[in-house]
Parts: C-alpha cells; sequence; structure tokens
C-alpha cells in the first residue's frame, strides 16, 4: 500500500471473548466490509453520537457515503486480508486523506465470523484527541461523547472529579467577577455618572433649578421613549453591520446615549423631589412607600444597580425587556413598556433611592464628610460581600424546597438588603469622586475627564452596559422561583462569547461536554445563575 501524506491509522484488535452489538448483526446480516468499515472510519470525525448506530443495508450505507453534512469522506478502497473467509484476528487499516473511496459494492467480500469484541484507537495527524475504548458497553449504555479537533482527552474523567472541576472554575470566576464588579466597574460607573450630572448643573439652565430639572427630565423620557420604539429596528441593523466598522459604532454610540437619557432622567426627578421637602419623616414615609409599591408590584429588582447587577456588552442588549405581553402590536407594546418602566417604575425608584441617601446624609456624621464616606463605604461593601457570599448556599436550599412563599420570602428580603448597600456604595464612591478627583482650577476639564475617560475604559472592557444605573437593567420577576440578586457572569460570559465566535468561524459544533464556561454559567437560568 502506498504511503500517502497525512496519514490516519485504524487499527482493529479483534478478540472472540465478547459480541459488539454495533457489529454483529451488520456482520450476520452478510453486510459488505467496504460498506461497514466505512462507517466505522466516519464515525471517528462525526461529532454526531448517534452515528454509532448506523445502517444494515449496502443501500443506506451507499447514501450515508454521500452524505457530507453527516460524515466525512472516507480515503480509499479497504480490503481486508482473509484466511478461509475469516477475518485475521489483528488488522491494520492505513488511509490517507487525499485518496477517493470506491462506493461500488456490487462485488464485495461478506463474511460470517463469530461475534467479537472491537475496540478502536482514534487519531489523526492534524488532531490530538485519541481515544481507546470500547465502542459500546451492554452492560453500561452511557452516551458517547464526541470530540473535535481542538479536544483533548488525556484520561477518562469519573462524574465526581468532573464535578469537582467544575465546582472550583464555578468559584474561581465567581470570586474573580465580584471583586471586578465591586472595585473596577462600580467606581468607573459612578465617576461617569457625576462627570455628566455636575456637568448638566453647570451648563443647563444653572441659574433655574426648576426649569433646568424639567428639561433634564424631558429630554431623558424623550430619549427613552425613541429608543423603546425603535429597539427592534436597532437590533436587526446591528445583525446585518456587526462585523464592520458601522456596527462598531453604532452599539458604541447607542451606550452613550442611553446612558445620558437614563442621567437626564434620574437628575431631572431627583432635583425637582430636592424642591420640597427634606425632613426626616418626610423621607423616610416616602422611602416606605415606594418600596412598598416596588414589592406589590413585583419590581423590587429595580432598586439594585451596580455592583450587584453589571452588564455585559453582548450582541442583543438593543432588545429592552418587557414584564407583561399586551399587545401583539409592537408600537403599543413597547408604549406600554416605556409607560410602565420609565413613568411608573423608575419614580418609585428615585424616591427610594433618594430618601436613603437624604438620611443618610442627615444621620451619617453630617459635620464630619470623610467619617461619614468611610461609613457609607464600609456598610456598603460589608453588605455587599455577605450577601455575594451568602447566595450560594441559600439558592442551593432553595432549589430543594420549592415554596412559593419562602422563594418570594427571601428574594425580596435580599433585593431590599441589596438595596441598602448599593445606595451607601454609591454615596460614598459619590463622596470620594468630590472631594479627591478634582484637578484644582480645572473642575470644569475634571468633569469632562470623568465622563469620557470612565466610558472609554468601561467600553474597552465590554461592560459600557453597566452605565445605565440603577433601574436600567431590565429583568422578569418568576413567580414560583427565587430571582436573588447577584450575577457575575463577566469573565464567564466574554469566554462563553469567544468560544462561540471561534466555533462559528471554524464551522464546529462542539458535543454536550466541550466547554466547561457552559457547564458553569448556563444561558437560561430562573436563578440567574446555577451553582454546581
Amino acid at each position: 500500500m502506498n504511503e500517502k501524506s497525512k496519514p490516519c491509522h485504524a487499527h482493529c484488535c479483534l478478540n472472540t471473548s465478547k459480541i459488539l452489538s454495533a457489529l454483529a448483526p451488520a456482520i450476520r446480516t452478510g453486510i459488505p466490509i467496504i460498506g461497514c468499515m466505512a462507517q466505522i472510519t466516519n464515525i471517528s470525525n462525526s461529532a454526531d453520537p448517534q452515528s454509532m448506530n448506523r445502517s444494515t443495508t449496502s443501500s443506506e450505507d451507499e447514501d450515508d457515503a454521500n452524505n457530507q453534512e453527516i460524515f466525512l469522506t472516507p480515503s480509499l478502497d479497504i480490503s481486508f486480508p482473509t484466511n478461509n473467509d475469516v477475518v485475521n484476528q489483528c488488522t491494520i487499516v492505513e488511509i490517507n486523506d487525499s485518496d477517493s473511496i470506491n462506493t461500488d459494492l456490487s462485488q464485495s467480500t461478506t463474511v460470517n465470523i463469530p461475534p467479537y469484541d472491537t475496540y478502536i484507537n482514534l487519531s489523526t495527524s492534524s488532531s490530538e484527541a485519541s481515544l481507546v475504548r470500547p465502542l459500546l458497553n451492554d452492560k453500561n449504555h452511557e452516551e458517547v461523547p464526541s470530540y473535535t479537533k481542538d479536544t483533548k482527552i488525556k484520561t477518562p474523567i469519573t462524574p465526581n472529579d468532573k464535578l469537582t472541576s467544575n465546582y472550583y472554575s464555578f468559584i474561581k470566576f465567581y470570586f474573580t467577577d465580584m471583586f471586578m464588579s465591586a472595585f473596577i466597574i462600580t467606581p468607573l460607573v459612578n465617576i461617569h455618572w457625576r462627570g455628566a450630572w455636575d456637568l448638566l448643573d453647570r451648563n443647563l439652565l444653572s441659574n433655574n433649578e426648576r426649569t433646568s430639572a424639567l428639561i433634564s427630565l424631558i429630554i431623558g423620557l424623550m430619549i427613552l421613549y425613541l429608543i423603546y420604539l425603535i429597539q427592534n429596528f436597532l437590533q436587526i441593523f446591528y445583525e446585518k453591520h456587526r462585523k464592520n466598522i458601522l456596527g462598531q459604532f453604532m452599539t458604541r454610540f447607542y451606550t452613550l446615549i442611553i446612558a445620558l437619557a437614563y442621567i437626564n432622567q434620574w437628575r431631572g426627578l431627583w432635583n425637582l423631589l430636592d424642591l420640597t421637602s427634606n425632613i426626616w419623616y418626610h423621607l423616610l414615609i416616602e422611602t416606605l412607600i415606594s418600596v412598598i409599591i416596588l414589592l406589590l408590584m413585583k419590581s423590587i429588582y429595580s432598586l439594585n444597580s451596580a455592583p450587584f447587577l453589571i452588564g455585559v456588552d453582548t450582541e442583543s442588549y438593543f432588545i429592552l425587556g418587557s414584564k407583561c405581553n399586551v399587545s401583539s402590536n409592537r408600537f403599543w407594546q413597547y408604549t406600554f413598556d416605556f409607560i410602565f418602566y420609565e413613568i411608573v417604575e423608575a419614580p418609585l425608584v428615585v424616591i427610594a433611592w433618594r430618601g436613603l441617601y437624604n438620611l443618610s446624609d442627615l444621620y451619617i456624621y453630617p459635620d464630619n464628610k470623610l467619617i461619614s464616606m468611610l461609613i457609607s463605604f464600609i456598610i456598603g461593601y460589608s453588605f455587599f460581600f455577605l450577601l455575594a457570599l451568602l447566595q450560594i448556599p441559600i439558592i442551593r436550599c432553595l432549589i430543594k424546597y420549592h415554596h412559593k412563599s419562602i422563594h418570594a420570602f427571601i428574594s425580596n428580603l435580599f433585593h431590599l438588603m441589596a438595596f441598602v448597600s448599593v445606595v451607601q456604595i454609591w454615596r460614598s464612591l459619590w463622596m470620594m469622586c468630590e472631594q479627591y478627583i478634582n484637578i484644582p482650577g480645572y473642575q470644569h476639564l475634571t468633569l469632562w475627564l470623568c465622563y469620557i475617560g470612565a466610558y472609554i475604559l468601561l467600553t474597552c472592557g465590554l461592560t459600557a452596559c453597566s452605565l445605565n444605573g440603577p433601574g436600567g437593567g431590565k429583568d422578569n420577576y418568576i413567580d414560583d422561583q427565587p430571582i436573588l440578586l447577584c450575577k457575575f457572569d463577566y469573565f464567564s460570559t466574554l469566554l462563553k462569547n469567544q468560544s462561540s465566535h471561534l466555533k462559528i468561524s471554524k464551522g464546529v459544533r462542539l458535543g454536550p461536554d466541550s466547554s466547561s464556561i457552559e457547564t458553569i454559567m448556563p444561558v437560561e437560568s430562573p436563578y440567574r445563575f446555577e451553582p454546581p
């Protein structure tokens, strides 16, 4: 047999001790050797685990050999040396990728041999895959995993080993994302908001607070309503141009505009509320009423923001969430979503935030800004790390007990504690920006640097979606399952997206066990994430 480039070897060692359920019926019915071996060769290159059990007739084998979508074409005619019409116990077949297969099975050799147990060693010069194991095992019908060129199997992994590996991977990503969210993303979001807010205070009718606040609110609502109405058009346009510079520029500009809209909305509402009473019991009553209404609306999660919720720039963030489907007409559906989120829900969130924020200004060392800032910083981050660490064991307990009332109580309690935490974190960081991030004599330039610099850094880190701020991340409430607050999926989401892009670019479909990231962070989970 002539040697060609890039040979691949298939060693078939036949032993008369056991029966191979996949080959024995085929051999007993007289299937041609060439067709049967073509199936084995194709199995070594197929990503479909179901291809192990194929046809047992010549016509079906010819169809499969011609189906390029399911199998790769075998490389050359295969013949087996026989001794008195019996295949030798050890047969070595050399296959070259440049050769072609002879699909004419009209004059093939058929044999009737005793049952055998077959072991196959699959290896190619262009792949790191190496598998030595029985093709099928009657005692334990396990699904045969599929492997691709990018997969390397060294030793068998038991379920316990896999669970342990996924657990450590999950913990590694979880803690990394937690610190990333707390000490990098959240401060940058706060710096961006502070820069834009103070620039509006200085440049938008600074002599007339009421008119300035009203104009800011109207600008924010108009931009948001327009974005709600054209969200589907934006997504379709992006899908057409996402691989060119126009699509990339569109996403960056969109992120900046929608963040500016939310800042204008919040500034307008906040400054209008500042024109009312600032007495402590008024603030307390306003906060309690707003929180109670949000609880009844099942929108308590809207009180949360970074560091509990961080946004990763994905390919579908133009589509805003819908809490209720009221119409099949997009215009009316999007209009309803805008009214519900931005006219009804957003003012309640702003009232609750302002009440707790101003109460902190009144009672946490109002005469000493440094101590007040440090206390808010400690309270906020202590609650943050406490809730983030407690979430894993609590969510695992909730999975075991399906009680609607317990789910709702625990979820609401977590969100209320997170609300206290995030307000204190934002207050301390805002005070820190005003106190320490300031170029003497160039305050206006400082604000522009804060506004633009934070946006550029978050865009480079693919977390510019976090700029939407409190209430900017829409979510759906699930009645009979717990919705907790921490969604730390920054690195895992980026790695999953990168893996998807690589698979698409190579035209490869990986098997179900191909990505540890997909095991760690499922695409959809009613619990926001699913611990191992």
